[in-house]
């Protein structure tokens, strides 16, 4: 198996966007990562809100304030 050693590496050309461009790219990872996160906070807060409610209902059950019944 070949290896890359410092001197091949040192001479490779490695082709970049404008500075324009990459500060666009930038822009735009971090608008759609906000994006990601805000969905990910509203997720995170429906889980906490459901957990709630399945200790209220369950607490419900245990003490009869809510009747469970056989049938589907």
């Amino acid at each position: 198996m070949a290896t890359l050693g410092q001197s091949a590496l040192s001479n490779l050309e490695i082709q970049l966007p404008p500075m324009s461009e990459q500060q666009k790219i930038v822009d735009f990872l971090k608008k759609e990562t906000t994006k990601i996160d805000e969905i990910i906070s509203k997720v995170e807060l429906k889980i906490d809100e459901l957990k709630e409610y399945r200790q209220i209902l369950i607490s419900n059950v245990v003490t009869g304030k809510v009747r469970v019944s056989d049938t589907a």
